[in-house]
């Protein structure tokens, strides 16, 4: 346990002394929020959880496949697995600090959005941090799966991009697509972003019941589960 929250730690601590990681992290996102809170109501309160999902998504994806590669590219990734440390101690270290950042994101902007900028949110909080852990899980998965095969920066960057903005503008995110081709549709089907964004926006604006939602939950941590299985096995296969 001690070198979980070693690795934990020194994962936080370093982020948090990285101005630009803490730009990307917190200011754009709120940023974006109050840029949102000129928009009327009803549109406003889909934008916003449409701007959580989608920095939520990309700070995850970003950060599970540039930490790796970053310490593949100094030999600390190599020094860690070499050593007495084992490699699910650091797995589950690298997923906790991801989750714990992915989960403080999401919930400062759920509450910069309520009570700086006025969204008339009143209600389905405890379930709306069950949705946001699950979607978060989601998304780590997607990102340490990424992070076993990308081999620099650049693909990071591009692959977390193109997963998180198609996931999210053609998943119906920001604008409906009722109308839209059967291939948008069906983006939005299998888009964790989708799911999320519309799960929230039920629990906060209409007071969903947290039952009628097992399936986009079932479906998120799912997703989240076989992805992170996929990225931890061939993590461990490269050695």
């Amino acid at each position: 346990m001690q070198k979980i929250l070693a690795i934990i730690s020194v994962g936080i601590r370093q982020m948090v002394a990285d101005p630009v990681q803490m730009m990307f992290l917190l200011a754009l996102p709120i940023l974006m929020t109050w840029v949102m809170s000129f928009l009327p109501v009803d549109a406003y309160e889909m934008a916003i959880l449409g701007v959580l999902v989608m920095f939520v998504a990309l700070n995850l994806i970003t950060s599970a496949g540039g930490y790796i590669l970053e310490e593949k590219e100094t030999g600390t990734w190599q020094r860690m697995r070499a050593s007495t440390t084992s490699y699910w101690h650091i797995i589950i270290g690298y997923f906790i600090r991801l989750f714990v950042t992915g989960l403080a994101q999401a919930l400062i902007l759920l509450l910069s959005s309520k009570y700086l900028f006025g969204a008339p949110w009143q209600q389905g909080y405890w379930a709306t941090v069950l949705v946001l852990s699950i979607y978060i899980f989601a998304m780590t998965g997607v990102g340490l799966f990424l992070a076993g095969f990308v081999k620099t920066q650049g693909q990071v960057q591009a692959l977390a991009m193109g997963v998180v903005m198609v996931g999210t503008m053609l998943g119906g995110v920001f604008f409906p697509i009722d109308n839209a081709s059967p291939f948008i549709r069906g983006i939005a089907q299998i888009s964790p972003q989708s799911w999320a964004a519309t799960a929230l926006r039920d629990l906060l604006t209409a007071g969903g019941s947290l039952s009628l939602l097992m399936g986009p939950l079932l479906w998120m941590g799912g997703i989240g589960l076989v992805l992170l299985a996929g990225g931890v096995t061939k993590l461990q296969m490269e050695g």
